[in-house]
């Protein structure tokens, strides 16, 4: 006769599966495997695979209240078990004290206990023997995805180390060490042809370094000349890595070739372009103190001038022609500076500026005044940290961002003056 399992027992045997969920030796028992829908002959990452699914199932929809219960829930369990975090490291992460963090991650366990329970539960409790069979409605959980594995270690990666950046001249180097090895049996070389000094990229050196050996290796295999150039520089306020090689005669190298199955983290781009013989893989990432300028214009000459004079700076520029929803714009771009022409086409720009100036949300953000009319005062008296009088030169544009960002940095910087000291 089978032994069976209560909801009780089940939250024990699932606080144990998580606490060994990346213990290779771990056997889950049958019954577990069956309510969260995997097969234990499919080994352990299977099961690691349908955990972490429930759980990322339990993701609230981005209009649930920041303090809701089931927002907490999750994000304990996705700290604690996707990302791997240890119990400090999610204290850290979700602003919460060492017990608050321990009474959570209790709470979450019971609630992940209950859905599995109800999710899962054929009729009548279930056996210790064998796997129950799939339920018509329930999902099948696919097997194991190495491309879910490699994004989960990264995201890992992230969250333990997120302010580790990457000296980008540095990893090229480490990366050609590891790759001239195998490079060299092809009859290839590969040559750093320029590397802008004091280039940084917000991406950790680990993730950047991987992704540049194993493009290197794919684009080795198809050039013919035994030679792949490297530049580095700072461009669009990205730190951006180029490849370049002469492909072989005959070469059937399909873009999808070059980039398929290279682990990519969600902060970092790759594009290949094939021009003829040449072929180029693009790697980029953001830069360290990459700053994003909001330019409220409907002139797009004035708006390609600014986006021309901002190459290789940090400064990144994103572009709006109406002023109409800018606090809309506002709050999916997250700007550091805002230039606006008061010479709108559907709102006065004046009026506009004192909106900016006088909500709280949008004070913060430095606001460059750019227009033909010559108004500075006006434009001072209504808020502008600076008037710029067109027509503009590229270097006083960058230099006027220069200086408005550091005043504003200096402003915050300054901390509040209590009342007993004012006196």
């Amino acid at each position: 006769m089978t032994e069976m399992v209560t909801c009780e027992e089940l939250e024990q045997e699932l606080l144990e599966a998580l606490t060994h969920l990346y213990d290779p030796d771990y056997q889950p028992s049958a019954a577990l495997c069956a309510l969260i829908g995997c097969d234990p002959r499919e080994g352990v990452l299977a099961f690691q695979t349908a955990i972490i699914h429930v759980i990322e199932s339990l993701e609230p929809s981005p209009n649930a209240p920041p303090a809701a219960h089931i927002r907490r829930v999750y994000e304990v369990l996705h700290n604690r078990y996707v990302l791997k975090l240890t119990q400090d490291e999610t204290t850290d992460r979700l602003h919460l004290s060492r017990s608050s963090v321990q009474r959570a991650q209790r709470e979450a366990v019971h609630v992940l206990a209950g859905v599995l329970w109800k999710r899962y539960q054929a009729p009548g409790p279930v056996s210790r023997g064998e796997p129950k069979e799939k339920e018509e409605g329930v999902p099948d959980v696919q097997a194991p995805d190495w491309r879910s594995q490699v994004q989960r270690e990264l995201a890992s990666l992230r969250a333990k180390a997120p302010d580790t950046v990457s000296d980008v001249g540095r990893v090229i180097s480490s990366a050609l060490e590891c790759v001239n090895i195998l490079t060299s049996g092809l009859g290839v070389c590969v040559e750093v042809k320029s590397v802008q000094p004091g280039l940084v990229a917000a991406v950790h050196p680990v993730v950047l370094h991987q992704i540049l050996i194993s493009a290197l290796k794919r684009l080795a295999r198809y050039v013919s000349n035994g030679r792949i150039a490297i530049y580095a520089r700072l461009e669009d306020g990205n730190a951006k890595i180029t490849l370049a090689g002469t492909l072989a005669t005959g070469s059937e190298l399909g873009e999808t070739d070059l980039v398929k199955d290279i682990p990519v983290s969600e902060d970092v781009s790759i594009e290949i372009c094939i021009d003829g013989a040449q072929a180029f893989v693009w790697i980029e990432a953001p830069s360290v103190g990459k700053v994003t300028v909001l330019v409220v214009d409907d002139n797009e000459d004035m708006v390609r001038f600014y986006q021309s004079s901002a190459l290789g700076t940090r400064y990144h520029i994103v572009h709006t022609a109406h002023g109409q929803g800018l606090l809309e714009t506002i709050e999916a771009t997250t700007p550091d500076a805002i230039v606006l022409d008061v010479m709108l086409p559907d709102i006065d720009g004046w009026r506009l500026l004192m909106r900016l100036h006088e909500d709280p949300a949008t004070r913060p953000i430095p606001v460059v005044v750019c227009s033909v009319l010559r108004e500075e005062d006006l434009a001072l008296s209504l808020g502008a940290a600076y008037y710029l009088p067109k027509p503009v030169r590229p270097r006083e544009f960058i230099r006027t961002l220069d200086q408005v960002l550091a005043q504003a940095a200096a402003v915050t910087s300054i901390p509040p003056v209590s009342n007993e000291e004012a006196c």
